[in-house]
């Protein structure tokens, strides 16, 4: 068959018009072919009735052989009459065998053929067309249940959002368990993601081999009616070299049977060929990815046509790559039989069948295979080894990519107090240094010993939207996605084999600036600024450190830290209640509760108390102190205007910038800015350790402004530096106007030469709990 005919044939006729066509076509064939055999059954009738009705004439022949009249014409005569009962047999024995052949055999055979070939069109069309269809109504379904997922998802988050905007501190527990669901539905809006992202690509294979499986049903239909239209033609040669009984005809038969024979069958259809001349053929019809849905989640993962790789998605993918390779490997060519020594109707559709059959297997295949292979790349990208059994699960799943999201993010906490939370090899965690740029710290042993263990450092570069450890090595486009690709894969940072092996998550009194709202500013600092502020529903007191560029040094930004660190640490109904830090980025700030009525010494300046209440203000402020020292703690800045009184009139202390733990600490002393010379103890003028015995003095200094209503210690000297040689040269304060005597004696012990001789505050708060019962 010619290549240009049988692809003008494919032209005309593969879409759906086409095959209804073709279709058609059979139909209208076979109903000709039904009154082809009427025709010849007529004919064949007529010619068993002329048999029979000479095979009775010539019977009626007989009658002259009993004639006695011996005239030799009278024998010759019967002798010519029964030659018709020869020819009577003659007739009946050709019409038994062309009805035999013909009618019986060929005829019947081509329009049960017919029949077959038309109803395997069209059932094969209709076997595409389903497949079709299901492929396309799949895609609708999972992009239904994608746009479902998103809504579930959303509407969660949105609750997350407004309730973690107008959450108080008793909603921790509820905000936690509701980002559990929202992560939860986020991961099912990913596996939905994945699930679309797989349609459509079937959706894809589905629709190339629809449109081949069309072209190639088309082409086979043009073959196998060549073999029945084959058929066809020498059922009508046979029917047109039926004898004729006149010897004048013999030219006529002849002639006809030429006609029959010179037909071309591989031209049967030109001309329904060129009246469908103008149809389009069928072609692919892509389904593109529906954007609005990226757009309605906001999930920065989500990428058209891409596939989401995280720890919610790594199950359903690891399944779909070992059903991949399952399919593969299971894959085995069989050889097509087909019998080549005689074509027929039966063995030509027997072996399009295996080709066609062989020819959808080999394409999906082949699809599977480039969805292997993309599967293993784009897990193999974000560091998944499924290989791997013994990988430990991530820790680090978060709402977002953002880094200030993740929990192994520790802000701007200074190096030395974010390292300090490193305890294992391979402990890791993120932090922002105080130039501002992204490093990386992991707990790993040294080089020269196996068992000692050291922090070290890895800048975070960013390049064109990039993130990466080294230049030109593994980039992604997420801090988050970089830390997790080395974890996954287990890649070395170093030559010297530091590896990510368990994040840090930042404590829990850690959160986040943006969740933090300050109001008007309640006092100033050499630190910062004190403002009154909001967290979570909360009203809290917002003690906020000066930003980077001013100036702060380093060790500033540490003292400021510590004190959060200390304050995190101690619960005392006399110390100001720590709520947290927020310090994922500057400025950094500490959360206290808020005391209403403000610091002690403007408190005490608002009106006269009763003895009896100052006293227990002193107690309070002892009792606090005493819970201190009890946990080796120094304030080293105690005084009234670090004091604050609830709304129950009770002393909270406060302000612990300058707070340590017990230790000597010979350097601090030159790098305070603003000296508290008038409460500090004599010794440390002379640069002697800082101890809980200083602080005692100072709380005598501070006891003293209880009673003085908060004036001025040493208010008859002017400078600082003279405060400092009077009290060398052995000057104290004196007893205020309203202190009774029981309580100054109680002062003036604090006050002592010698630090060992001074009271502590344990005896302090034993000796006031006696005198207030007085008074």
């Amino acid at each position: 068959m010619s290549h240009r005919r049988s692809e003008k044939f494919e032209n005309s006729f593969s879409n759906h018009d086409g095959c209804r066509i073709l279709s058609l076509i059979i139909n209208d064939e076979y109903k000709i072919l039904q009154e082809t055999k009427k025709l010849a059954e007529k004919r064949i009738t007529l010619d068993e009735q002329y048999a029979k009705s000479l095979q009775e004439l010539a019977a009626s022949a007989d009658r002259l052989a009993a004639s006695t009249n011996p005239h030799p014409l009278v024998s010759i005569s019967r002798d010519v009459f029964l030659q018709w009962s020869h020819l009577a047999a003659l007739i009946t024995s050709q019409a038994e065998q062309i009805r035999e052949t013909s009618l019986e055999g060929s005829i019947k055979q081509l329009m049960e053929n017919k029949v077959d070939s038309r109803k395997y069109l069209d059932e094969e069309k209709r076997r595409y067309d389903a497949e079709y269809r299901k492929a396309k109504q799949d895609i609708v379904e999972s992009e239904k249940r994608y746009a479902d997922e998103i809504k579930v998802y959303t509407a969660k988050n949105n609750e997350l959002t407004k309730l973690q905007t107008n959450a108080r501190k008793s909603d921790e527990s509820r905000i936690k368990s509701l980002k559990d669901v929202v992560l939860d539905k986020r991961g099912c809006v990913y596996r939905a993601h994945n699930d679309y992202v797989h349609k459509i690509r079937e959706y894809k294979l589905i629709d190339e081999q629809y449109t081949c499986n069309i072209r190639n049903l088309v082409k086979y239909h043009e073959e196998s009616q060549l073999i029945l239209n084959e058929s066809w033609q020498n059922l009508l040669d046979n029917i047109a070299s039926y004898p004729s009984y006149y010897s004048n005809q013999s030219k006529t038969v002849e002639l006809a049977r030429q006609t029959v024979r010179s037909i071309n069958l591989q031209h049967c259809y030109d001309q329904i060929c060129d009246l469908h001349s103008n149809t389009v053929p069928l072609t692919t019809t892509p389904e593109i990815f529906n954007q609005s849905l990226l757009q309605s989640s906001n999930l920065s993962k989500l990428k058209a046509d891409q596939f989401v790789v995280d720890n919610s998605t790594k199950q359903d993918l690891k399944q779909k790559i070992d059903t991949l390779t399952e399919n593969i490997n299971q894959f085995v060519s069989k050889p097509i039989n087909s019998n080549r020594d005689k074509l027929t109707y039966f063995s030509r559709k027997d072996t399009f069948q295996q080709e066609q059959f062989a020819r959808q297997l080999q394409t999906r295949r082949t699809w599977e295979q480039e969805l292997l292979s993309e599967l293993k790349e784009v897990t193999t990208k974000f560091g998944y080894n499924f290989d791997d059994d013994g990988s430990e699960p991530d820790s680090d799943d978060e709402l977002t990519d953002q880094l200030k999201d993740q929990p192994y993010f520790h802000g701007v906490i200074p190096r030395n107090q974010s390292v300090s939370q490193l305890k294992e090899k391979g402990d890791y965690l993120v932090r922002i240094n105080e130039q501002g740029r992204i490093v990386l710290s992991v707990y790993w042993s040294t080089s020269n010993n196996a068992t000692q263990l050291k922090d070290s450092h890895f800048y975070i570069i960013e390049q064109n939207n990039m993130f990466s450890l080294q230049h030109n090595g593994i980039a992604m486009p997420s801090v988050n996605e970089l830390i997790a690709y080395y974890k996954r894969q287990k890649l070395e940072l170093r030559d010297n084999g530091i590896r990510l092996i368990r994040p840090i998550a930042r404590p829990d009194y850690m959160v986040n600036n943006d969740e933090v709202s300050t109001m008007e500013v309640l006092g100033k600092g050499h630190f910062g600024e004190v403002s009154r502020g909001e967290y979570r529903g909360q009203k809290l007191a917002i003690k906020t450190l000066r930003s980077p560029g001013t100036n702060l040094t380093e060790k500033d930004r540490q003292n400021f830290i510590n004190e959060a660190f200390l304050l995190q640490q101690y619960r005392h109904k006399n110390i100001v209640k720590f709520i947290g830090i927020a310090a994922m980025r500057d400025p950094m700030m500490i959360l206290m509760e808020l005391i209403e009525q403000g610091s002690l010494d403007k408190y005490l300046k608002k009106q006269d108390y009763r003895v009896s209440q100052l006293i227990q203000m002193c107690y309070d402020i002892a009792k606090g102190m005493a819970y201190l020292e009890k946990c080796n703690v120094i304030h080293r800045d105690l005084a009234a205007r670090n004091c604050l009184v609830d709304k129950r009139g009770r002393i909270k202390v406060a302000d612990f910038g300058l707070s340590r733990c017990l230790q000597s600490d010979e350097e601090y002393f030159c790098q305070v800015k603003e000296i508290p010379v008038r409460w500090w103890a004599i010794e440390v003028f002379s640069n002697a350790p800082y101890t809980v015995k200083a602080d005692v003095w100072s709380y005598g200094v501070t006891a003293w402004e209880v009673f003085s209503k908060a004036e001025l210690p040493y208010p008859n000297i002017k400078f600082s530096h003279a405060v400092i040689d009077a009290i060398k040269f052995g000057e104290r304060l004196r007893q205020p106007e309203r202190c009774p005597a029981k309580i100054f004696s109680i002062m003036e012990p604090c006050w002592f030469l010698h630090p060992k001789d001074r009271p502590s505050f344990e005896k302090l708060v034993e000796l006031l709990k006696k005198e207030k019962r007085l008074f």
